[in-house]
């Protein structure tokens, strides 16, 4: 479900925009009338109350989770929050065969099908940032997450648990929702072990993990001499180069090689004509899915985030005869041909915290937080974490269900310049200050009520040269450091502007809703996902999924905090338009 309703109606998002727009062009008009009448002041500024608190996803009957299927981001890895505790992040999705009903050739007893080579290969996020004269290039990672830098486990086994689309509990009328603590539970999801992702050291051993690379993988092959063979001893040439990777060759040349080869061979070109590869659905019957399981070794490792497109598993082989593993449509008789698996369909993240030492791992947390007033600090965890709730304008007194800082704001005649948030990063109860690496660079706000974006979301159309982290940056603001530009340093406030939202709220008589704040990866993603125990698909709260794919987690002073400069509150800068009495309720909102 995309996280903003008002998306969905992008047209009358930009026409509100607009009108808003002239409105504010025409009220500008009107000052324009009156100037030799009133004495305006511009960027006068009030703070106005707010109450935020912290929520996590877990209720009386224990930890709900939160929907993690639907994400087009894979995460897989091991990451330890000095605040929050260490996370395992195991990754299981459908597959599809590049194509179905294979022709593999002649494939009989007398002339088999028989395969060269398996690759296994996981692509980074990975920028390009400069190549050289010789081809090579330098690369920077985008998507390696943790402080505990060094070798971890990765499995990945062929999973027999069947992913629905579809709810069988509902009939399947409704779409399968999947938790991120519900893959441990499920029957048969760590099968056949696959592949090992293990690391080769100087003296040509293989490590018992391994530890991400940033380095260009390149492909070498053989110099044929003039008939056409591998000399005894061949010289080697380039013959690819690829972004940093996970990649994984086998061949018959060794004993795990010969043992993973011949897993394949029985399981897919074997199965030709059986009726197993002949579409998706009976692919998918039959080959499960892949199940990704990440462990540390000796408290280290690093979360990855992946792009799914990069993921597959190539099958190279040799065969008599026509196959069809050209052009589709035609067949090659050129002996060698290749079918892969890639991830597709119905996938689920699955989280196992060792919250001990978070202050957000009870399941009573919620119950403990101050509605009302609000709390000291905000504790925002991405993955299975938490967020912020913020109730704008305090109290309402009078309890005609509008706050009464809003109704005396409505009361005004004021141009609103600008309305903002900023949350100062409350450095002295992270555990682990001048790990700034840890911090997160975005955070996203949204309409908790409505699981929408909020307008300024739909009008920002900043774009930065780096991608998604310096997008938005006019409503979401990035993270400020104590050294600018230096991600390791410590991080000072995020601003958020929400002048638009405020703007509804005063000049429309827009509802006041709840709003939340979350960690997130990339703020462009529109996608959210269902907080576990809080209703249905229709009526329960979300979460951004940018959020559930985030690692990472921060405190912030709250709306409580004793510290009255990092104290969270609402500012608004505002122009005023004629003489307002100081004593009258109008007059007392805005602190004249």
């Amino acid at each position: 479900m995309k996280l903003n309703k008002l998306f969905k109606q992008a047209l009358t998002v930009v026409g509100l925009a607009l009108l808003i727009i002239s409105c504010e062009d025409e009220f500008g008009s009107i000052g324009t009338d009156i100037v030799g009448q009133v004495n305006f002041e511009t960027e006068v500024a009030q703070d106005f109350d707010i109450a935020a608190y912290s929520r996590n996803y877990a209720d009386a009957s224990g930890f709900n989770g939160v929907q993690t299927n639907g994400s087009q981001i894979g995460v897989v890895g091991y990451y330890n929050d000095p605040t929050y505790g260490s996370t395992t992040s195991n990754f299981l999705s459908q597959v599809a065969l590049s194509r179905t009903n294979p022709d593999f050739g002649d494939n009989t007893v007398d002339n088999p099908t028989v395969i060269d080579s398996v690759v296994f290969s996981l692509a980074y996020f990975a920028t390009n940032e400069g190549t050289d004269d010789d081809g090579a290039s330098t690369y920077t990672i985008d998507s390696i997450f943790g402080n505990t830098p060094g070798q971890m486990k990765l499995s990945v086994y062929r999973s027999n648990f069947f992913l629905n689309s579809l709810d069988p509990n509902s009939d399947f009328e409704d779409a399968a929702l999947y938790f991120s603590n519900e893959i441990g539970d499920f029957a048969g999801v760590e099968g056949d072990l696959l592949f090992e992702v293990r690391d080769v050291n100087s003296d040509g051993e293989m490590e018992e993990g391994f530890v991400p690379s940033a380095e260009e993988l390149v492909l070498k092959e053989p110099v044929l001499d003039d008939d056409g063979n591998i000399p005894e001893d061949p010289e080697f040439e380039v013959s690819d180069r690829l972004s940093p990777r996970i990649r994984l060759s086998y061949d018959n040349t060794t004993t795990v090689g010969a043992d993973v080869v011949a897993y394949w061979q029985e399981a897919i070109i074997n199965q030709e004509n059986t009726g197993v590869l002949l579409n998706s659905n009976t692919f998918n019957d039959y080959f499960r899915g892949l199940y990704f399981k990440a462990e540390a070794i000796d408290d280290k490792g690093s979360t990855i985030l992946f792009n799914l497109t990069g993921v597959d598993v190539t099958i190279y082989y040799s065969f008599e005869g026509d196959d069809d593993s050209g052009e589709p449509g035609e067949s090659t008789d050129d002996g060698k041909g290749d079918i892969s698996l890639s991830l597709n369909g119905v996938r689920a993240i699955g989280y196992t915290n060792d919250f001990g030492i978070s202050p957000i791992g009870t399941t009573t947390f919620n119950d403990s937080q101050n509605t009302v007033d609000g709390e000291e600090n905000l504790y925002l965890k991405g993955g299975d974490g938490s967020i912020a709730l913020i109730d704008l304008f305090g109290a309402d007194a009078d309890a005609d269900g509008v706050a009464d800082q809003l109704e005396a704001l409505r009361s005004c005649n004021i141009l609103i310049n600008e309305a903002n948030l900023t949350f100062y990063v409350d450095q002295d109860d992270l555990a682990d200050t001048g790990a700034g690496q840890l911090e997160p660079e975005r955070l996203f706000i949204y309409d908790y009520e409505n699981n929408s974006t909020l307008l300024d979301a739909a009008i920002d159309v900043t774009t930065g040269a780096i991608g998604p982290v310096d997008t938005r940056v006019n409503h979401l603001g990035r993270l400020t450091r104590e050294t600018e530009g230096d991600l390791d340093s410590d991080g000072v406030s995020y601003k958020i502007r929400v002048t638009q939202h405020i703007n509804d709220i005063v000049q429309n008589d827009s509802t006041n809703v709840r709003l939340a704040l979350a960690v997130s990866q990339n703020v462009t993603l529109e996608n959210t996902a269902l907080i576990g125990g809080t209703g249905d698909l229709e009526d329960g709260q979300r979460v951004p999924l940018s959020s559930v794919i985030s690692p990472e987690g921060t405190i912030l002073h709250g709306s409580a905090s004793p510290d009255e400069e990092k104290r969270l509150r609402l500012r608004i800068f505002y122009t005023l338009t004629e003489e307002i009495d100081p004593t009258s309720p109008c007059g007392i909102a805005l602190g004249l």
